[in-house]
């Protein structure tokens, strides 16, 4: 018997239909998207407007005294800033003139309270020699101590002290001490070291002295004894 095929017909699965949805404003992922975009397109406006608000203003080179004029070559450069305070000179607003009125040190960003005229400064130049010489860290704008040191002439008439053992105690004396001349000196130039005629280091060493103190330094100097230098560690 022969059995007819076309009636069972095995059936073909069906295949889902994939339906995509457009998207629409009303995805939080696509708002959030845009609010992202839109933040980051303010930060690099925002970034690129800063950048470009800056101005001048002077710097100092390097170490300076009471004194110094300012508008000396290799004294002052300028350095890009942000706005906001009027507490440093900036490009263009230098005196004529100008000077330091206090130690200043290099990298220093120039302050309109340190601008003054050579008026303002009452401070004298005096160039000493002194002996031996000074501390490597010091250097323009330190502050130091003058000290008068006693002279041979002055420590010969010391007797020794077997001369002092057989002399009358009431006529024996005391080693001539090292005297304190003056105090609040400002180093300007460190010149280096040479070589006295008895044979001693000796350093040029120009200062700044307060008029009071003058006197007491130019007596110092005039009496043709040593001389030390003692850095205080403080500035001006």
């Amino acid at each position: 018997m022969t059995t007819s095929l076309a009636g069972s017909r095995t059936p073909v699965p069906s295949t889902p239909t994939v339906r995509w949805r457009r998207a629409t404003w009303r995805d939080p992922r696509l708002a959030g998207g845009l609010a992202l975009v839109g933040c980051a397109v303010a930060l690099g406006a925002w970034a690129v407007d800063a950048a470009s608000d800056t101005q001048q203003i002077y710097v100092l080179a390097r170490d300076v005294a009471p004194g110094t004029d300012l508008t000396a070559e290799g004294v002052l450069t300028l350095v890009a800033s942000h706005p906001g305070s009027g507490s440093y000179v900036r490009e263009g607003d230098l005196p004529q003139e100008a000077v330091a009125t206090r130690s200043m040190v290099a990298g220093e960003l120039l302050p309109t309270a340190g601008v003054g005229r050579a008026s303002d400064v009452s401070l004298r130049s005096v160039v000493l020699t002194v002996a031996g010489g000074l501390p490597a860290t010091t250097g323009t704008g330190d502050t130091v101590e003058l000290w008068r040191l006693p002279t041979v002439q002055e420590n010969s008439r010391v007797p020794s002290a077997a001369q002092e053992a057989s002399a009358d105690q009431a006529q024996g004396s005391t080693p001539v001490k090292a005297q304190s001349v003056a105090s609040g000196l400002v180093v300007v130039t460190v010149k280096e070291s040479g070589s006295s005629l008895i044979g001693a280091a000796t350093t040029t060493v120009e200062v700044l002295v307060p008029p009071e103190s003058l006197e007491q330094v130019l007596t110092a100097v005039g009496s043709g004894a040593p001389l030390v230098l003692v850095p205080t560690g403080q500035g001006t």
